[in-house]
């Protein structure tokens, strides 16, 4: 995936406008759903850009439940409505997972693997801004609900990478959608994952990052 440069928007441009320049982007689709014991109607897309010293990532969610129960930082959200973001850098094995709720509560760590990972702290995860609008949908929806999240997470949130700016970088990720606690749980995937029972956490998957 390549991930373009716009010299449009900033870090310090507002939340809200980051929101609506989003939609102006292209959009790419969580098309696989890896565990068909596990299949849902939920509908998930992203769009992502960068400034250089910032990634602006925008999900957008169709689903038939909104059920919330995490509201600290470090919580277990993916058992909410979820979408998460992993990303690691030229060669490392180590990788970032950043995984929100739909009222924006955020997880992050870094590691090598699902164990072992060093827990981002609190003041670190807060200079991720996030603008969130949650919605019953139209009555000729397949759903019943619409919520989007636009995410503007600063390089410094990467504290573990030795990175000065994202122009030109290099790397690897995947981009999900879950929902272990709602009715209907569900995993959706950008790359797809060839593995027996529901693991996010296989970077051997990863689909390659080009940032522009």
């Amino acid at each position: 995936m390549y991930i373009p440069l716009l010299d449009s928007i900033s870090r310090s441009t507002a939340i809200e406008q980051v929101s609506v320049l989003m939609d102006t982007q292209p959009k790419n689709e969580l098309n696989h759903q890896p565990w068909p014991e596990f299949k849902s109607n939920s509908q998930t897309s992203f769009a992502i850009i960068h400034s250089g010293d910032a990634i602006f990532l925008k999900y957008y969610v169709k689903e038939d439940v909104i059920k919330i129960v995490m509201h600290k930082t470090n919580d277990q959200v993916h058992k909410d409505n979820c979408v998460e973001f992993f990303i690691g850098f030229g060669a490392d094995k180590e990788y970032y997972n950043i995984e929100l709720n739909c009222l924006g509560v955020c997880s992050m760590a870094y590691g090598e693997g699902r164990a072992n990972r060093n827990i981002l702290s609190e003041d670190v995860i807060h200079l991720i801004q996030k603008s969130i609008i949650i919605e019953s949908a139209t009555d000729n929806s397949a759903t019943k609900f619409e919520w989007e999240i636009t995410l503007l997470i600063p390089i410094e949130v990467f504290k573990f990478s030795n990175i000065k700016t994202f122009t030109g970088q290099h790397g690897q990720g995947n981009f999900f959608k879950c929902g272990d606690d709602l009715p209907e749980p569900h995993f959706l995937t950008w790359k797809h994952i060839d593995a027996k029972s529901p693991d996010f956490h296989l970077p051997e998957f990863f689909g390659a990052l080009a940032f522009g």
